[in-house]
């Protein structure tokens, strides 16, 4: 159930079946040379809109603004400060708490919000420890889609090493066969493997700023073979991410 396609009867009758909201979290920016700027909010949406069929859960519009000032050094990407990106996280959040939401699942499609998107979680919750707030908190959980075991062996299978940080072979994969016929030519050459520094200093795009970024990674690629991507295996992909989903927002409600 899309939010967004509901009428405000409809969602009142459908909280007092259920607490729960899903809510999908990307970002706009650059996907290497064959990435769609839109990929994190792509595949965060599709894989929230598939755990919303499959369990008839409603599904909140997606954020697909985010931290992604590293990216500016490339065109298209959009960026906001950290502290936007937590207070329209707060603002969410307690829209949704304010509804009689108790339970609210993040699926995230992009690397940089789940530091901020937790913080943001903790200044929501802060409200209840000071007494600000009446009754009782909401939960929030943030689930990256890479994340899911399901999801997870299937990229550490396909592409090893080459899966790399960013514009990954598994999020291009997913968008392909998201938006078939949108294959692009180029980056048919793989990018030199990342260190085991460049794996600890950058993982969860935890980088420094968009003019070290670009000359650091020309491209856009963090070490992400993108070519090897195919929609086949993001069809895949798409599917074990959504089981995955499932299984984990189940066990969400259900924990005391």
């Amino acid at each position: 159930m899309l939010l967004t396609e509901q009428t405000w009867p409809e969602v009142a009758r459908h909280l007092e079946r259920s607490r729960a909201v899903v809510l999908p979290m990307g970002s706009t920016e650059q996907h290497g040379p064959i990435g769609l700027i839109g990929t994190d909010a792509l595949v965060a949406e599709a894989v929230a809109h598939g755990l919303g069929e499959r369990l008839g859960v409603l599904v909140a519009p997606t954020m697909s603004l985010a931290v992604a000032q590293f990216n500016l050094g490339f065109p298209g990407t959009l960026s906001l400060r950290a502290s936007t990106f937590m207070a329209m996280v707060e603002d969410c959040v307690l829209s949704l708490a304010r509804h009689g939401v108790e339970r609210i699942y993040v699926v995230n499609g992009h690397g940089a919000n789940v530091g901020a998107a937790r913080a943001a979680f903790q200044d929501v919750y802060a409200r209840w420890s000071l007494g600000t707030m009446p009754g009782q908190a909401p939960r929030c959980r943030l689930r990256s889609w890479w994340e899911y075991p399901q999801a997870d062996a299937l990229r550490k299978a396909w592409y090893g090493a080459q899966e790399g940080l960013h514009a990954t072979p598994s999020e291009i994969a997913i968008t392909l066969h998201l938006r078939p016929g949108s294959a692009r030519p180029g980056a048919a050459e793989a990018p030199a493997l990342l260190s085991a520094d460049d794996l600890r200093n950058h993982g969860g795009d935890n980088h420094w700023d968009a003019g070290t970024h670009r000359a650091s990674y020309p491209d856009g690629r963090v070490g992400s073979h993108s070519a090897l991507a195919t929609a086949e295996q993001g069809r895949a992909l798409l599917q074990a991410a959504i089981d995955g989903a499932c299984e984990d927002f189940q066990a969400f409600l259900a924990e005391d």
